[in-house]
Formats: structure tokens, sequence, C-alpha cells
């Protein structure tokens, strides 16, 4: 299994990535997630791949979280 740490996890590129490790779930672990802003689909993220590092650049957002 493989360890993926994903930058911009909620940009298009970010979230292209997360769909090839959706299809293949024996063969990649989430590490980590980090993003900018988009807070609401972090949380989705996280609930769905439960990384172990989570990064939020927006520090108000993620005193949120």
């Amino acid at each position: 299994m493989k360890s993926l740490c994903i930058l911009g996890s909620t940009g298009s590129i970010g979230t292209q990535t997360l769909d090839v490790a959706r299809q293949f779930p024996h063969e990649f672990h989430m590490e980590a997630l980090a993003a900018c802003n988009n807070l609401e689909l972090m949380k989705k993220q996280v609930l769905e791949f439960k990384p172990r590092i989570v990064c939020l650049f927006n520090e108000e957002k993620a005193n949120a979280f």
C-alpha cells in the first residue's frame, strides 16, 4: 500500500487524484490532506479518507474545523 499526501486536495487536480485513490482503496492510504479555504469539502475528505495529518491554510477556517 502506498501512502499519499495531497497538497491542494480541494482543488481540481486534488479532487481528481482523490477520485483515482477512491477507485483503488487497497492500493492507497491517505497520509495527509492540505487545502487553502474550502472547509466543507475538506471535512468530507477527512471523514472519507481519514488522513493522519490535515492542514487548512486559512487559519480562521482551520480553527472552526
